[in-house]
């Protein structure tokens, strides 16, 4: 068996790691469907996927990994889609009946963070005047995660943060997309210099390598965190859910 792709560990009895796919939503459901008050009657290899019973009520179930990996399914054909995260909130009319439970909640699955580059000349502008884009991210993205967003030469400079929220998609030439709200544009925006001359950041890979690529900096991210907030202190405020001790 080669080296097998994982999720990000979980706290939950019974499994260790975060669902990859639609088999392990359906595990993790069976781990919790008591605490969420429902009492599995019946399931199956075709839509929709299961029938469940809640405060005597008979519901039909879809599980997806994504929530809305359910487009293109028959609208009124399940009452409930049970997933690992709701990256659907803005879904289309003839699908906001539907009722999503996101797994993810339940487990304490923590955030991640992620280096993005972007060059200054093709999106600099772009980035500027929005504050709510499609982006390529890397594949162990989800929802709810902080994605650092590193503008290349000339700038070469941390401008702003951006939390990713969905909907997912496949980009043609390969690779994940999805949609990211902006967190907070910083008034003093982190130069590389500035990380490359600074004892405490300058050994990190991303600052070796330059912010080349898509880059899980999670482990790092106290040391970005200070480097943001020692020149944004109102950034503080913006990003309490991404508080590094």
């Amino acid at each position: 068996m080669g080296e097998l792709s994982v999720g990000r560990p979980i706290k939950i009895d019974g499994m260790a790691y975060a669902p990859t796919n639609e088999q392990g939503v359906v595990f993790l459901f069976g781990r919790l469907a008591s605490k969420l008050g429902f009492h599995v009657e019946y399931v199956q290899n075709r839509f929709p996927d299961c029938w469940a019973r809640r405060r005597g009520k008979v519901y039909r179930i879809e599980f997806e990994h994504r929530a809305s990996n359910y487009k293109g399914h028959p609208p009124h054909g399940a009452d409930i889609i049970v997933c690992w995260e709701n990256d659907w909130e803005n879904r289309l009319k003839q699908y906001q009946h539907l009722e999503i439970i996101s797994l993810k909640k339940y487990v304490g699955a923590p955030f991640r963070v992620f280096a993005v580059g972007a060059s200054v000349d093709s999106w600099g502008k772009f980035l500027d005047t929005h504050s709510k884009v499609g982006w390529p991210v890397p594949n162990r993205a989800e929802v709810g995660d902080l994605v650092i967003m590193y503008r290349r030469k000339p700038a070469s400079e941390i401008r702003d943060l951006w939390k990713v929220v969905g909907p997912f998609y496949e980009i043609k030439k390969g690779g994940l997309g999805a949609y990211m709200r902006l967190m907070i544009r910083l008034r003093k925006p982190i130069a590389f210099d500035s990380l490359r001359k600074d004892p405490t950041t300058r050994n990190l890979g991303v600052v070796r390598k330059q912010f080349q690529g898509k880059t899980d900096i999670t482990s790092d991210w106290p040391l970005f965190f200070t480097k943001i907030i020692d020149g944004n202190p109102k950034a503080k405020s913006a990003l309490h859910d991404y508080h590094a001790d």
